[in-house]
């Protein structure tokens, strides 16, 4: 048996594969492998019709940034005047029409603002932690 109908034999058998396997399939499996396996533990998971998902809303909280990645038509440089930064009283308004959406989760996301101190984002996350809703929040680079 190759490693591939290996994997296939544990997932299929109710057994979790460890990271090494999880590279191996994905090295030498092909996407109906992978697709096969992924649905088949979603049925295990959630055996009725419909597959669950999250509905969600990306809240940019400021445009400021320092990067200024090639990719970005969304930044604004810290000595642009046009450059925002997000209002309680706009992010309430924002988490309140995702609710009314049926939205359980925003994904928060925004530029490196070289002026704002760590008290910022934590003043920040406590306010929406307050709306009950579940945060996604900040790349790699944001928490850095």
């Amino acid at each position: 048996m190759s490693r591939l109908e290996d994997i296939k034999h544990k997932v299929l058998n109710g057994e979790r594969i460890n990271e090494t396997e999880s590279l191996n399939l994905f090295r030498e499996g092909n996407l109906y492998d992978l697709g096969f396996l992924a649905d088949y533990i979603r049925k295990k998971m959630h055996p009725g019709p419909f597959v669950p998902y999250v509905i969600d809303r990306n809240i940019n909280y400021t445009d400021i940034c320092i990067s200024a990645c090639k990719f970005c038509a969304f930044y604004k440089a810290p000595e642009d005047p046009d450059g925002t930064v997000i209002s309680f009283e706009e992010l309430e308004q924002k988490i309140t029409e995702t609710k009314r959406l049926r939205g359980t989760q925003i994904l928060l996301q925004g530029g490196l603002h070289p002026d704002k101190p760590l008290e910022f984002y934590e003043e920040m996350l406590g306010f929406i932690k307050k709306s009950s809703i579940h945060i996604h929040g900040f790349s790699p680079p944001e928490i850095c």
